[in-house]
C-alpha cells in the first residue's frame, strides 16, 4: 500500500479514507480481536501505527530532503524556486520554495507541489539538520500529526 507514495498519493479525502480502512482492518488481525464493540483506535494505539498518511508524508518529507541535499539525482532547480531571501526571513526559513498558481488538481498534488507546501511548513531548526538521520530524529519529534493539519 505504501508502494511508490513518495510520488503518488491520493489527495482526495473519499480515497485516502480508503487506504486507512484498510490499516484499521488489518489492526482487528494483528491484534486478535475481532469483536465488534473492539475499538479500533485503541488498537492503532497499542499497536503504535501512525496513520497512512502521516507515514506518506513523511516518506514525501524525506525525499524532499534528500533533494534538497543533493543526495539524490533530481535537481530541485529544475522544478522549485526559491523564495527571496527577504520573504523567507519575515515567514520562516532560508530553503522555503514558492508554490505556484495551479488550475489542475493533478499538478497541485504532485510530489514537488504538495511537498513543498509541507516542506515550507516545517521550523528552520527541522530544515537546517546537518545529517539525514537528524532531519528524521527531529521531524518525527515535531509533527506527531498528519501534515495535512499543517497545510
Amino acid at each position: 500500500m505504501e508502494y511508490a507514495t513518495t510520488a503518488w498519493a491520493p489527495h482526495t479525502a473519499q480515497n485516502c479514507n480508503k487506504l486507512e480502512q484498510v490499516q484499521r482492518g488489518a489492526a482487528w488481525f494483528a491484534c486478535h480481536r475481532y469483536d465488534n464493540t473492539a475499538s479500533v483506535t485503541a488498537m492503532l494505539n497499542d499497536l503504535k501505527w501512525e496513520t497512512l498518511e502521516t507515514r506518506r508524508n513523511n516518506q514525501r518529507l524525506t525525499m524532499f530532503y534528500r533533494t534538497q541535499h543533493n543526495m539524490v539525482s533530481i535537481s530541485p532547480a529544475d522544478y522549485l524556486a526559491r523564495v527571496q531571501s527577504s520573504q523567507s526571513r519575515r515567514s520562516g526559513h532560508d530553503q522555503m520554495n514558492q508554490v505556484p498558481y495551479v488550475l489542475t488538481d493533478v499538478y497541485k498534488y504532485s510530489f514537488f507541489l504538495a511537498t513543498v507546501r509541507m516542506w515550507n511548513a516545517l521550523p528552520a531548526s527541522v530544515i537546517q539538520s546537518g545529517t539525514l538521520s537528524s532531519f528524521l530524529r527531529s521531524r518525527h519529534q515535531r509533527l506527531l500529526r498528519p501534515l495535512s493539519d499543517v497545510t
